[in-house]
């Protein structure tokens, strides 16, 4: 078996330029994800990966914590801007997490996810607005919809004052995030925004397995 890795190891090491320029993978966590296997296991995968991430306070990054875009205690986003501030305006990432229509969060304490995927954000040219929306049982649908609208409007109104550009916004789900976003670009229904107000979506599906679900 350990053979077995070790070739593993040096192909990868050695997959050429399309692998190089994603940066490089510390050796020890290369042998730690080929040892964990060809499974799907989020929990264990993170506590890999977590050591890695920053840690606040954010260098170069100014973080705006629980603005309401509505009414519901739910109604919260965070707000990820570069420090200091860049002259142009930006365009806008929003993310919606999953958690399976019953949970999840935009945030859990103490640990460095979806924080992540705002910092990539901020360093990559975007303003980056992370956001919550209302559960099922007690919000069935249409209220996820509903909240991405909420979401979007609040965006279009009040992110050019943060560094954004409200004609320049792209929505993003994973998992049941996606399943929102999808829900909000096919109905326009719940558009608040003249013509949705997006420039596009991304909708990411999460892998099902023996170990994991949406």
């Amino acid at each position: 078996m350990r053979l077995a890795v070790s070739a593993l190891a040096a192909a990868l090491m050695l997959s050429g330029p399309a692998l190089a320029q994603q940066g490089p993978m510390p050796e020890d966590l290369a042998w730690k994800l080929l040892e964990l296997g060809r499974v799907i296991d989020p929990p264990k995968t993170a506590a890999l990966y977590a050591p890695l991430q920053q840690k606040e306070p954010y260098q170069g990054v100014k973080v705006e914590r629980d603005v309401k875009y509505g009414p519901a205690d739910r109604h919260l986003l965070d707000v990820f801007t570069p420090d200091p501030a860049t002259a142009a305006p930006r365009p806008v990432l929003i993310y919606i997490h999953g958690g399976g229509f019953i949970a999840g969060n935009k945030r859990n304490p103490g640990s460095p996810f979806y924080d992540n995927v705002m910092l990539w954000a901020a360093k990559s040219g975007f303003v980056g607005v992370n956001a919550t929306y209302r559960l099922a049982p007690a919000f069935p649908w249409p209220a996820g919809a509903e909240d991405m609208g909420a979401i979007v409007q609040w965006v279009a109104e009040n992110i050019a004052s943060r560094g954004g550009d409200p004609s320049r916004v792209f929505l993003m789900g994973q998992s049941v995030g996606a399943i929102h976003v999808a829900s909000y670009v096919s109905h326009s229904e719940f558009h608040k925004v003249k013509g949705g107000g997006l420039a596009g979506a991304i909708m990411i599906r999460r892998a099902s397995s023996s170990s994991s679900s949406c």
